[in-house]
């Protein structure tokens, strides 16, 4: 039922357009014809336009609260009902829109938004983020590109309890050491080398880089602040022994991926060796922290950051669970996941929901995160950590088809039309082989068909989405903030 969607209709109508020339040069019958043609051809051109044009922004000038449930915007489930009128018609009917409200257990397991650029990924983010602000949870907010809009919402909606730290703006940016809590030093070589790359040949040089960043964390333990700067100092600069007995050149090149990296993260607002941002002070004084890093300015740089935030985050996150501290939920908000996504925090998915930390993270598609992990199977598993699945527009193929097979398939009825002729001579035997009889049939057959279906998700409107949530499948859009 496809081959009726928008793009056809209007494909037909242009046919209807070419009968009303035809109908006004020709008179009898075939005037009557064409002119009919016309008038359906007429009706399937405005019934398109209908369908393509998608609905005015929704605005609100608040947020609406309900106890126990979190707000994300405005639609209705879809149901089979839905379902067969997309495959009779080829586009959605209206429906009733009411407020789309997800339990609070259900964040508990996290939330992942899939869309292509410009679709509403951030402005869905930022409707969770600052619900979670107004309720006093901690908040930690990682955007790698820097969206202006989502950092003065944020920071006005926390107020006195809002901290900023910026790769671009030092001077407004509070002080953050990433590497300086640790209950092993092997800790600090696994933060450090989770931003070397491991796949294929890269493997060696990122085993060695670990090897390097343990040996000079051995030596600072104990002796001086561990800060990005001192790991530097200690493992490349001046290497303390056993680094400085190996030959120079020899270690230059085994440590080339690792001298990139410990360079541009050697920054003072990154290596405070009193002070600055801790997690214990952000969970019990409830404080939201939002991490601006610039990415068009510095995407490896903005990349790593994000991930050494996150490792830190884990590692506080873990003893949260194991030693049962904690002052309450807090919150993790991730933007352009793929440009932070390591196999840590695909653990960190899995199993911080025994630790009170909810997770809403944003990609474009699943290949950057695949792209990230290094792997499908993990992109997979990092997507079936994520109980609440929202699906904007999906330009790629296999997203589309990811998503539709998610939300799983449901018994819809079909209808098929046949036709036949035959000469009326051959049937009866009286009539002149001039005339000829014909004979129609229809048909309904009930089929396992997707629910959502695959190519509906690419024609979303900006700011609609499919959300998949405890086995249910809702179609909403995002409100935008007067």
């Amino acid at each position: 039922m496809r081959g009726w969607d928008a793009r056809a209709r209007i494909h037909a109508g242009l046919v209807g357009l070419n009968a009303l020339a035809l109908g006004a040069l020709e008179d009898g019958w075939v005037r009557a014809g064409a002119w009919g043609l016309a008038a359906l051809g007429g009706g399937l051109i405005l019934r398109s336009l209908r369908s393509l044009a998608s609905k005015p922004p929704l605005f609100i000038s608040g947020i609406p609260r309900a106890k126990g449930q979190v707000y994300f915007g405005r639609g209705y489930e879809w149901t089979v009902e839905e379902s067969q009128e997309v495959l009779d018609s080829g586009v959605p009917g209206p429906r009733a829109e009411g407020d789309l409200r997800l339990p609070d257990r259900v964040l508990d397991q996290h939330v992942l938004i899939v869309g292509s650029t410009g679709v509403g990924k951030t402005r869905l983010m930022e409707l969770l983020a600052l619900q979670a602000v107004a309720r006093g949870d901690a908040v930690v907010v990682i955007d790698p590109k820097g969206d202006e809009g989502l950092r003065r919402r944020v920071a006005e909606a926390a107020g006195p309890r809002f901290r900023l730290f910026s790769l671009p703006h030092p001077e407004r940016s509070v002080r953050y050491n990433p590497v300086g809590r640790y209950r092993d030093v092997r800790e600090v070589a696994d933060r450090v080398a989770a931003l070397l790359p491991s796949s294929g040949d890269a493997l060696p040089f990122r085993n060695f880089g670990w090897e390097i960043i343990h040996t000079a964390a051995r030596e600072l333990h104990g002796k001086k602040p561990m800060t990005l700067q001192n790991l530097k100092r200690f493992a490349l600069d001046r290497p303390v022994k056993p680094l400085a007995d190996r030959p120079r050149e020899h270690f230059l090149k085994m440590a080339s991926a690792l001298i990139p990296v410990l360079s541009k993260l050697s920054l003072d607002t990154l290596s405070p060796e009193r002070g600055g941002l801790t997690w214990e002070e952000v969970d019990q004084r409830r404080q939201v922290v939002y991490f601006d890093l610039a990415s068009l300015l510095g995407q490896e740089s903005a990349s790593a950051v994000a991930k050494m935030t996150t490792l830190d985050l884990k590692a506080y996150v873990g003893s949260r669970y194991a030693y049962a501290k904690g002052n309450g939920t807090m919150w993790l908000f991730v933007d352009e996941l793929g440009d932070v996504v390591t196999g840590d925090l695909v653990g960190l998915f899995n199993k911080s929901r025994g630790a009170g930390l909810r997770v809403v993270g944003c990609a474009q598609t699943l290949a950057d995160l695949e792209a990230g992990l290094g792997s499908r199977a993990a992109a997979l598993q990092l997507l079936g950590n994520a109980s609440t699945t929202v699906q904007f527009r999906a330009l790629s193929e296999a997203d589309a088809e990811l998503f539709s097979s998610m939300a799983g398939q449901r018994l819809i009825r079909s209808r098929s039309e046949a036709a036949s002729y035959e000469p009326a001579l051959l049937g009866s035997g009286f009539k002149t082989v001039d005339d000829y009889r014909a004979r129609f049939a229809e048909t309904f057959d009930w089929r396992e068909r997707p629910l959502v279906p695959a190519w509906l998700l690419g024609q979303l409107p900006v700011f609609h989405y499919y959300a998949r949530s405890e086995g249910r499948v809702f179609r909403g859009r995002v409100p935008l903030l007067s």
